[in-house]
């Protein structure tokens, strides 16, 4: 089962929670090091390998959280496009009478021209109208195309 983890949520999540927090460690490590234990230790040699150590850590961090805000844009942008693609689709659907939204629906269901014709009552030839009406506001040229749109 896939989890849905709103867009908006993890931008908060980055932006409101990850990155100062991994500031406000940083800085408040600094402070520790550099003016509270710093002078009484001296600043021996292994002490320097300690500040490497967690300049790499918190480096890892920020490293880390661009990542997930790449991530975040990229699947924006995605999110975005497919929106932008469905309102088009919407609006196309809405140019269609009743009788070609059934049509259409009868097409999704895969159901063949004869078979639509005895369910709508309707000849063969009233039907070919409308599926070529349904084809021109679509789009489309033929019925595996509207299959493809709609999967």
């Amino acid at each position: 089962m896939k989890t849905f983890i709103p867009l908006n949520a993890i931008r908060q999540y980055l932006h409101s929670i990850l990155l100062p927090t991994i500031i406000v460690s940083f800085l408040g490590s600094n402070y520790i090091i550099f003016a509270e234990v710093g002078p009484v230790l001296k600043w021996n040699f292994s002490f320097y390998w300690l500040y490497i150590l967690m300049l790499l850590g918190f480096g890892i961090s920020w490293v880390y959280a661009g990542e997930i805000n790449k991530k975040y844009l990229k699947v924006k942008s995605i999110v975005s496009k497919t929106e932008t693609a469905e309102a088009h689709l919407q609006s196309k659907l809405k140019t269609l009478s009743r009788k070609e939204q059934e049509v259409l629906s009868l097409i999704l269901e895969r159901k063949n021209n004869q078979q639509i014709c005895d369910e709508l009552f309707i000849s063969l030839s009233t039907l070919k109208s409308h599926i070529n009406h349904i084809y021109k506001k679509l789009g489309v040229s033929r019925r595996q195309e509207i299959l493809e749109l709609y999967a």
